[in-house]
């Protein structure tokens, strides 16, 4: 995702984020939830540099890019 889009989304990613902490906790797995979101932080600094990489060899546009994102809320449900 290109910068621009990155940041400007990276509050409701923070939010929703936030919110399945939440939701994991009241079910009982907080544990489980706590412990992937701290590995997650914890591969940031490589994962960080990666995106650095691939933004350098990007050639879609940030209006490409935003073309395709799907900006439903919450995304249909496909039937099986």
């Amino acid at each position: 995702m290109p910068g621009i889009l990155f940041w400007l989304l990276l509050p409701l990613h923070v939010a929703l984020n936030l919110g399945s902490i939440v939701w994991f906790v009241l079910r009982g797995q907080g544990r489980v939830i706590l412990r992937a979101k701290r590995d997650a932080l914890l591969g940031f600094p490589k994962m960080w540099r990666k995106r650095q990489q691939i933004q350098k060899a990007r050639l879609a546009s940030i209006g490409d890019v935003w073309r395709v994102l799907d900006k439903r809320f919450l995304p249909l449900r496909r039937k099986a």
